[in-house]
């Protein structure tokens, strides 16, 4: 009887250590195409994939895996642009739930940002293990050291502008501040002529998207700092205080736009 248990346990372990090392040469394969900027890493999503990014500890994106094979393929020559490359250490299998799950720290180069959670769970479907969940957590703004002369730039910019604040922009909006934090300019405006509840905020962070974008990119002098490492920032609130959305026009972003 001895024996039967532990043959048991032996071929259990086996199968475990199979299993574990078919989940590390799937994250292997994953850690690979976001390397070389390759969109067939969706491929390695289940459908019903639950991805979600936490962004400065605040705000939490949520997508479908069959979303996030539409948005990758979207994005990812954006990211080979930018040389948008994450690295990761401390990567751990462990069993959990149905499969298995891969922990990690992740490091951004573009944003010179270490120690981020992360963490995928992979089950079998099929003959195939596929990643059914994702957590990753993210920054807003890069904390790379700017070039003295984008330093420069974006000080002479603050400079100019802060003697004449608050500024109405138009007859709802008024810009309050301009700070430099690090390589990103941060315009920070209130709409004051309405609060949030009158509001329907999915439908304003699509409008301020659209203005961010198109004011940042549409003046050659301010591409020309983003397409050099600055991030423009538009953090806007309502005449209360409370947040309606915050647009970064980061750098990528306008160089996309002219492709």
């Amino acid at each position: 009887m001895r024996f039967i248990v532990f043959l048991t346990l032996l071929i259990s372990s086996f199968a475990f250590a199979d299993d574990a090392y078919e989940v590390q040469a799937l994250f292997n394969k994953y850690v690979e195409f976001g390397k070389n900027f390759d969109a067939d890493v969706v491929e390695l999503y289940s459908p019903d994939a639950r991805i979600s990014t936490l962004r400065d500890g605040r705000d939490t994106l949520e997508f479908t895996g069959a979303e996030w094979q539409t948005l990758v393929r979207k994005i990812m020559p954006v990211a080979e642009r930018r040389g948008d490359v994450s690295t990761y250490t401390d990567v751990q299998v462990d069993s959990h739930g149905e499969g298995y799950r891969v922990t990690a720290l992740r490091s951004s180069a573009l944003k010179c940002i270490d120690g981020l959670d992360f963490h995928m769970d992979v089950e079998r479907e099929g003959d195939r293990w596929l990643i059914v969940e994702e957590y990753t957590e993210t920054a807003s703004l890069s904390q790379c050291e700017p070039s003295d002369e984008l330093a420069e730039s974006l000080s002479k910019i603050s400079n100019m502008i802060r003697p004449h604040l608050p500024l109405n922009l138009d007859a709802d909006t008024r810009l309050e501040s301009v700070e430099v934090e690090g390589s990103a300019l941060i315009y920070s405006q209130r709409l004051h002529t309405t609060t949030a509840s009158e509001l329907d905020l999915d439908e304003v962070q699509v409008i301020l998207n659209q203005i961010g974008v198109q004011s940042a990119c549409g003046d050659p002098r301010v591409s020309s700092l983003i397409d050099n490492g600055a991030t423009i920032r538009y953090a806007t609130v309502d005449r209360e205080g409370e947040r309606l959305g915050t647009v970064d026009v980061s750098p990528g972003v306008c160089s996309a736009l002219r492709q």
